[in-house]
Order: C-alpha cells, then sequence, then structure tokens
C-alpha cells in the first residue's frame, strides 16, 4: 500500500503534451524513440499511444479521427479526449522535454516497484537470492533505454576517428595478458566487454597459466578469479610459488634452513599486498552467483578481468541438454562481461579425442559443445605442452598458446616458456619454430 504521505510519481500534464504532439506531428515519434507503451501512468494514455505507434509503424497518418477509429471504445469518451490532446498542444517542439519526464516518473515507478517486491520476498526466499535479483534489476533500470537511431556512415566515422585517437593516445587499449608474443597475437591484448575460453586437457597447466593472466593484469589493475576447482589454499600454493620462484614442492614441506626462499617468500608478500587480486574458492557457483561476486568486487576496487576456474563446475541451467545448458552460462557470461565492461576468462577442460590422434595438439572441436562457445566468445585459447605426451622431445619446458579462434585477428601458436616445478610462465628467450615448420625445413635439406 502506497503511504499517504507518498507524491504521486507521474506528471498528467507531460503525457498529454507527448500525446497530442504525437497526433499533430507524427514524425515527432522520432525524436522519443526510448519512450515506451509502459512509461505511461494513465491506462487510458497507454492505449492511445500504443495506437499511435501501432498506425505510424504501419505507414498510415495517425490523427484524431483515425486513432479515435482504431480505439473503438476502449477509453470513455475517445473522440471528444483525443481532440482535446491535440488542440491543448499545437505544437511538438517540446516533446523531448516531455518524454524525458514521463521516463523519469516511470523509472521511479519501477524502482520503488523493486523495492516493494524485495520485501515481499523476503520471508520466503534466501538473502542472497533476492540480493543478485535487486542488483540485477537496479542495474537495468539504472542503464536505461539504449535504443539509438541508425547512422550514416560517414557521421559514425567522425566519432571513430576520435575511438582510433584514444587507441594511439592510449587511454584506450586493450587488456594486456603481461607476454609480449601472446599480445601481439591478440592485437594488443583481450577486448573488455568480451568473453575468452581457455581449455586444456589435465596436466597442461590450465590454471596456472589462468592464474598467471590473474596476476599480470593485478600488477595495474582489479581482477576476481573465481576457483570452483581448487581451494584457497591451494591456490595461494601456486601463486607463492610464482611470484617467490621456490618449488611448489617446498611450500609444501617447507623448513627454517633455507633462508634464501624464506628471502624471495617476504619479498613475494610485498609485492601481493600491492595487487587487487580478489580469490574465492566457492564450489557449484550458478550464473546468478557468479554475477554477485563480480559485482562485489567491481563496487569495492573496480574490474578489469574475471577469470572463472572452471565451466564444468558452474550450476543452475534448466536446458534440455549439455550443449543448450552450455550456451545459457556462455551468452551469461558474454553479458557480464559487457555489463561490467571487464573481459571474462572462462577456463574449460578438453575432451578426450585429441588424445586419440597422432597430433594431440587441440582443435575447436575437441571442446564440448564448442558450438556455443565458438558463437559467444571473442578468444578460444588452448594449451599443449608435448613434453605431456613425448618425454624425450626437443620442446621440453615449452607450452603452446594455441589461438584456435580470435574475432579480431588471425589464429596461431605462440610458445611459452614453463617451469613446473613453479607452476610459472615466462616470455620465449629464443626463437621458437612449430613441430610443422621445423619438419617442413627438415624435408628440404635445410637442417
Amino acid at each position: 500500500m502506497r503511504p499517504v504521505d507518498m507524491p504521486l510519481m507521474f506528471s498528467m500534464q507531460a503525457e498529454q503534451s507527448i500525446l497530442g504532439c504525437l497526433l499533430n506531428s507524427n514524425l515527432a515519434l522520432d525524436r522519443i524513440t526510448d519512450l515506451t507503451t509502459d512509461d505511461f501512468y494513465h491506462a487510458d494514455h497507454r492505449k492511445i499511444f500504443d495506437e499511435i505507434v501501432k498506425q505510424v509503424t504501419a505507414g498510415k497518418v495517425c490523427d484524431v479521427i483515425t486513432a479515435y477509429d482504431g480505439l473503438g471504445d476502449a477509453i470513455d469518451d475517445g473522440l471528444v479526449y483525443l481532440n482535446l490532446l491535440a488542440v491543448s498542444t499545437p505544437s511538438a517542439a517540446s516533446i523531448r522535454a516531455h518524454a524525458n519526464i514521463v521516463i523519469e516518473y516511470s523509472r521511479k515507478r519501477k524502482f520503488t516497484a523493486i523495492c516493494r517486491e524485495a520485501i515481499d520476498e523476503t520471508p520466503v526466499k534466501p538473502v542472497p537470492e533476492i540480493s543478485d535479483w535487486v542488483a540485477t534489476e537496479l542495474e537495468r533500470l539504472s542503464q536505461g533505454a539504449t535504443g539509438k537511431d541508425p547512422k550514416i556512415l560517414s557521421d559514425s566515422l567522425t566519432n571513430y576517428v576520435e575511438l582510433l585517437q584514444a587507441r594511439v593516445d592510449g587511454s584506450i587499449k586493450p587488456i594486456s595478458t603481461g607476454f609480449l608474443d601472446l599480445d601481439l597475437r591478440l592485437d594488443g591484448g583481450f577486448e573488455r566487454g568480451t568473453l575468452n575460453v581457455l581449455a586444456a586437457r589435465p596436466s597442461m597447466g590450465k590454471t596456472a597459466f589462468g592464474l598467471a593472466l590473474a596476476r599480470n593484469v593485478a600488477e595495474w589493475g582489479s581482477v576476481g578469479f573465481l576457483s570452483m576447482e581448487m581451494p584457497v589454499s591451494q591456490i595461494n600454493d601456486r601463486n607463492v610459488a610464482a611470484m617467490a620462484r621456490v618449488p611448489i614442492s617446498w611450500l609444501r614441506k617447507p623448513n627454517d634452513a633455507d633462508e634464501e626462499n624464506w628471502t624471495r617468500l617476504t619479498s613475494a608478500f610485498a609485492k601481493a599486498d600491492q595487487m587487487k587480486l580478489w580469490v574465492d574458492d566457492d564450489t557449484g557457483l550458478n550464473l546468478s552467483a557468479i554475477r554477485s561476486k563480480a559485482r562485489y568486487i567491481k563496487r569495492r576496487s573496480g574490474l578489469d578481468l574475471l577469470v572463472i576456474d572452471q565451466l564444468s563446475f558452474i550450476t543452475g541451467s534448466t536446458a534440455e541438454n549439455k550443449a543448450y545448458e552450455i550456451g545459457d552460462y556462455t551468452r551469461g557470461l558474454l553479458a557480464l562481461a559487457k555489463e561490467l565492461d571487464c573481459v571474462v576468462l572462462l577456463l574449460a577442460q578438453l575432451n578426450r579425442e585429441c588424445e586419440k590422434r597422432n597430433n594431440k595438439r587441440p582443435i575447436l572441436s575437441d571442446l564440448s559443445s564448442s558450438g556455443s562457445i565458438e558463437q559467444d566468445a571473442s578468444t578460444v585459447m588452448m594449451l599443449y605442452r608435448d613434453e605431456i605426451y613425448n618425454p624425450d622431445t626437443p620442446d621440453k619446458g615449452i607450452c603452446e598458446v594455441i589461438t584456435v579462434k580470435q574475432r579480431q585477428g588471425e589464429p596461431g601458436v605462440t610458445p611459452l616458456t614453463y617451469i613446473g616445478n613453479q607452476t610459472r610462465f615466462e616470455n620465449v628467450a629464443f626463437k621458437w619454430q612449430p613441430p610443422a615448420l621445423r619438419e617442413a625445413v627438415r624435408s628440404r635439406g635445410f637442417d
């Protein structure tokens, strides 16, 4: 029930003025494309506006007579009221200002409705579920309408030149991975507002690489790492081993005698203290929980990169099969990346098909239900370490980052050095060639 002292949240005059303007000049509808039927408070006004839009959209001229004919008996004294609207607002000059008034009142009513529904649901639903719903609805309300008028190419290029200049001076730039060759492959790094996928078979270093990217970005920005596979203690083992450059086995059984390692640990802790790297080890998260945690980080320190480890642990979809379920998750995470203007990196496990081939390097079809992933992801990267399958390989210590999909560039292979006992990645210090290219050179007699 509305409290007695709460003011009525609508403007009868503004609503009437808009309808009168449209009856006199249908072209004025083009200036208020963000105004919807639901924005009107008065029921008769919603009916009239809906009829005007319907007729104009159908290519007809809508005036007092045609509107009355379309409405029939939908409103009382329709012809009299429509004529009153038309004669009382002879000019369409102020229609935009009046539409802003109506939209603002509509948003206030929606805000009140959200609050009321939250109060009504509080006794019967868990607080996290209610708070996430409220956050989602308020975010949508705060963003408002996103509709834009089409622009001719020459007009849009004016803003595009400004975008190019922003890229030149560095005010707009991709999210660097921290690895030089990989940044070159990705045209500078990850683009904000995109979903990116990192996939690999077990033991290839998928989580270690996700953490490496998270640490690199956290040196200057804010990162969230949602670990549904490992507890935070194991995540700390990997982070500290990589940052301090000490064997992870030593961290699991440290001793007081090794002063050098303790000194390195001290330096790593000091470095970690300067990072905005948020770690969460709740398992079995659904999209609602992921959004809630991402928004929490965004409120506290901003959010540049969100790493989710991993796809197979996400829950909550009611889709009828696995492919549709994964599609629900990838679409939801892409929407989250756009909403928070951050990069989302989703870790995923490859199926066993690659291990049945002579060349075990993964391809896109090795990713389960890859259709929705390929559609929604801006970049799909896969990891391959030849030493896992061939212990005597000349590529021992090399991790191939195979970019199988890149929306804005060419796919290809980027080598990184992997120091396994420290779960650490580095740029390759020498010129590396893919095995296929080496074999081609040998076959021509240049070995």
